[in-house]
């Protein structure tokens, strides 16, 4: 699993950083907005409630408590279920560093924030993000996390409370690190045939034909050549992975293809028909054409778009 997660995760590019700091005594209630890039609460301090304002239940959020809306739904954030909420932009000023700060003053309980932003890319299209819900909630009910979870928001509430140089980096990498945490729990909880690409990932034999398209996409893989990796029939092999997918083996490398033929375009000066070649297609015609049936556009202007 872990070796196909950071593939998944290498190909997409997350970027992610802290926007604000809340310190919030109740009664208080925060609607976020809809957001351009996802974004993400961890308790530092207190209690709190996280709900989508398109429905769903409320959820509880305790100190190391983390709820990620990975595509910016709007969201309310309340000390109580039901409580009045102010838009975010009526509550939070902007320092000198350019970090909100989000008050608000009351007699109540005191809970404390950190809010940040991720930004996934190329989009929608990749495996990770098509499966992911609206909003995850990692809580660490058994201590696999506590430690870790833990660490992770106090350093980066240090890093942001008491900035010296350098902390915007550090900021970055840990919240990177936090995001992937709470990824990698909620795929970690997953049942049996949910969540599709994610829980194929904890298949093994699957997992590792993932694995295998991922660190040689441009080899000529076919069911069976990947049945045969893992040690099983064609047949078994090709249900197990469309059930699992939802999509065929080579549906599945296609977008994957395309997938790395992204970062290798935003990244690298190289021609559209390198690229072609090393993602495993012969030539620069084919590759155009299944790359538009995955992205929409045509490489060479995704390369100058990017």
């Amino acid at each position: 699993m872990t070796d196909a997660l950071t593939d998944a995760l290498r190909a997409v590019r997350m970027e992610s950083s802290v926007f604000s700091r809340a310190s919030l005594a109740a009664p208080w209630g925060v609607e976020a907005g809809t957001m351009t890039d996802g974004v993400f609460h961890a308790v530092v301090r207190g209690r709190a409630w996280a709900q989508l304002t398109g429905g769903g239940d409320p959820i509880a959020l305790e100190r190391g408590d983390i709820v990620l809306m990975p595509f910016g739904h709007n969201h309310l954030m309340t000390d109580e279920v039901g409580r009045p909420a102010r838009p975010i932009d009526q509550l939070t000023t902007i320092d000198d560093r350019g970090m909100g700060q989000l008050v608000v003053e009351g007699d109540g309980a005191h809970t404390s924030l950190i809010c940040g932003s991720v930004r996934f890319e190329p989009g929608g299209a990749h495996p990770l993000l098509s499966v992911l819900p609206p909003m995850i909630h990692a809580r660490d009910v058994d201590g696999s996390l506590s430690t870790v979870i833990e660490r992770l928001i106090g350093m980066i509430a240090s890093e942001v409370d008491e900035p010296v140089p350098g902390s915007e980096t550090v900021i970055a990498r840990l919240t990177d690190v936090l995001v992937i945490y709470v990824l990698r729990e909620y795929i970690r909880r997953l049942e049996g045939g949910q969540a599709g690409w994610l829980g194929a990932l904890r298949d093994a034999e699957i997992g590792q034909a993932l694995g295998l398209m991922h660190r040689r996409p441009e080899a000529s893989w076919t069911a069976e050549a990947l049945a045969r990796a893992v040690g099983l029939s064609r047949s078994a092999f090709f249900s197990r992975f469309r059930a699992a997918v939802g999509e065929t083996p080579s549906e599945y490398l296609t977008r994957w293809r395309v997938q790395v033929a992204c970062r290798i375009l935003r990244d690298e000066r190289v021609s559209v028909a390198s690229v072609a070649a090393r993602v495993g297609y012969q030539t620069e015609a084919s590759f155009s054409n299944a790359f538009v049936r995955v992205m929409g556009v045509r490489p060479g202007a995704y390369k100058r778009a990017a």
